[in-house]
Parts: C-alpha cells; structure tokens; sequence
C-alpha cells in the first residue's frame, strides 16, 4: 500500500460514504456527518496513510495554507529572529512560511514579491526596505500585507514598528551626562521613514548639549563596502573635534559591527578614544569581549505580532478594513563601550571634590564663626 497512489476515492469507498463526504472532513467541515462517519474516516485515512494533496485543496478553496515574507538578509541575527518570531506563529495556526530575500534592493523585491504572488500566498509580511508605490499598489490589489519593523509614508498598511523615541532620547541624553562632549550619528543614506524618524531624534536629543547637531552626522554610502567609508568618516570626526570626548549612536548593529572594526583598524581603543553604542543586539559579547550600549529591538516579538496580525486578516477575509499600526518599546542597555573611563582627570577632580567636601563644609562653618 504503500508505493501505490491513495485518492479520494479509496478512502470513500473504504469507508462507505460519498467522495464529498471525505472532502468535508479533510476541510474541517465535521457538522455535516455524525460522529461515527467522523471516526469512520479518520480510521481508514490513517489505515490507508491517505496524505492529501494540499495545493489542489487549496487551490479549490482558494485557501494554499501560504504566508510569504521577504527580508533583507538572512544572516544578520535580528532579521533571523524576526524570521523565526513569524515562522513558529505560522506553525502554531497550520500556515506554511515562505521565505524571499532582496539583498537590499528595490527591484529584487519586486521580482520576489511577485513570484510569492503567483505561488498563491495568503498574505505577505515585508521586512525590508522597499518602493512605497509600489507596496501601496499591491495594497490596492487586495493583497493581505503587514509590515514589520518597517513603514510606510502614511502608515496606510498594516505595521508592526519599534518605537525608538523614548530609547534614543535616553541613550544620547545619558552619552552627554556620562561626560562625552559631542556624540556623533552614523547612519545609511536616509531614505526611509523609519531612518528619518531616527534622524529627527538624533536632532532634538543632541540639541540639549551642542548647537549645531548636523555637523555630527555621517552617512555611509555602500553598506556592502562600507569599511572604508567608515575609517574615513571616522578620521574627519576625530580631527574635526580634537581634544573632544567623542561617542559614536550607531544607526543599525551591521553599521555598529563595522564601524568597531574601524575603530580597532585605526589604533584606537573603545571607549577611551571613542565610545560607541547604536540599534540592536549583535552578540557582542562574542564578537569584541564586550558588551555593547544598545537599543535592542524585541525582533522575535515583532515577528510573532506581525504574523498574528496578518492571520487575523487571512481568517476574517476581510478586503476592506482600517490599517492597525502597533508600536513595540525596545529595551535601553548602557555597558561598557560608552562609559568614561574612572581614571579619567574630569572624574578624579570629582571624586576629590566629593571626598574633600565634609572638610571644606566644616572649614567654611569655622571661618563663619
């Protein structure tokens, strides 16, 4: 039995009951038999090791049991817990994942995008960069689409974003008071939303300590050669600001991961040259023996939220219906790579002030006297 081909049709005659019968309970449609036809059926399918064909089901149903997402790349560590966040939603509620990546480019995802189209998929999550017309139009297709950890100018679609606002203001006001004197912001060229957001942040929290915050920022042409660019953005900030305490807010960890590269390649230490901190969590501990200031971002949880989302929308069939956007807050960790060192003059002048202070205090109440 078991190299010979099992249809429909055997399983219904081994049970005694119509084709369509079979048919109702392979798609869940108990309440159209008793419960003996139920039991019936399911005895000779696992007798028979009976295995439907799924594609022509859905194809039949409209319904594949298909949910695409694409994806930058696979290989930095947030974009594959956000894969793996989507993906273990998807198996709790019997949906198969298919997984497209862009390599960071628009017309990529366009081509991908549409080859998950033709393969019939229920909904799309993007998780990358990408052509707002273009996304808009797919939306104006009826396409189920949510986007996670990314948005789009309007936020007509459904998203699932990180709100950096309060984390960026806390990371860059606690860089100042820690004793850095400018903290400067490397970032990709700015085309999203979501990095003009974080732009707009970078201005108004640096505005607090030095006048003219764009002279700080710096960004990086080619991420897929950016080594270079970044040694050399790092010489202009040094020698621009020499004699300054320097810290650097990285815009994104794969920017972050090269940009310490840089700075070891060029001699300094972190963070008594220049300190660092930036976007999400890398495993820096097993990179540079170091922990990292970061904004980790809950990408396992925006995963999971995002394909939540999308099938609550699959399920309802809804075509027409109020874009929800949700917002997730991100966790704040300062560690050692944005930290003045303790032996530093600033900090020792304080230390003898704060120790010295009971003895200038009684002095001062003598000479009152």
């Amino acid at each position: 039995m078991a190299n010979e081909k099992i249809t429909i049709k055997m399983v219904s005659e081994k049970a005694n009951v119509s084709k369509t019968t079979v048919s109702r309970y392979l798609n869940g449609k108990y309440e159209f038999m008793s419960a003996d036809t139920k039991k019936r059926i399911e005895e000779v399918i696992e007798a028979l090791e009976y295995r439907p064909n799924v594609l022509a089901q859905g194809l039949k149903n409209n319904k594949t049991g298909l949910i695409g997402i694409v994806v930058s790349d696979i290989t930095i560590p947030e974009v594959a817990h956000l894969v793996r966040g989507v993906n273990d939603y998807c198996m709790r509620k019997s949906f198969q994942l298919i997984l497209v990546e862009t390599d960071h480019k628009n017309k990529s995802a366009h081509d991908q995008i549409q080859a998950l189209i033709d393969r019939q998929v229920e909904g799309l999550i993007i998780a990358t960069n990408h052509d707002d017309t273009f996304i808009k139009s797919l939306n104006d297709q009826k396409i189920k689409i949510v986007l996670a950890d990314c948005m789009i100018d309007g936020q007509t679609i459904d998203s699932v974003i990180v709100d950096n606002e309060k984390a960026t203001i806390e990371m860059i006001q606690r860089m100042y008071s820690e004793g850095f004197d400018r903290v400067a912001y490397f970032t990709p060229p700015i085309n999203t939303p979501s990095q003009k957001k974080k732009l707009a942040l970078f201005f108004n929290s640096s505005k607090i300590a030095i006048k003219n915050p764009e002279q700080l920022v710096f960004e990086i042409e080619e991420l897929q050669d950016s080594f270079e660019a970044c040694k050399e953005s790092l010489l202009k900030l040094i020698n621009k600001n020499h004699g300054y305490r320097l810290a650097i807010l990285a815009e994104n960890s794969i920017l972050m991961y090269t940009l310490t590269n840089a700075i070891y390649s060029l001699g300094l230490h972190i963070p008594q040259d220049v300190a660092i901190g930036g976007y999400d969590e890398l495993g820096w501990n097993k990179l540079f023996n170091r922990e990292m200031s970061v904004i980790e971002k809950p990408s396992y949880e925006i995963g999971s939220l995002a394909a939540e989302l999308l099938v609550k929308r699959i399920s309802k069939g809804k075509t027409q219906y109020r874009p929800k956007i949700i917002e997730i807050q991100p966790k704040i960790r300062m560690s050692a790579s944005t930290k003045v060192s303790d032996n530093s003059f600033d900090k020792i002048v304080i230390r003898m002030n704060q120790e010295n202070e009971p003895y200038i205090k009684k002095n001062y109440r003598k000479q009152d006297d």
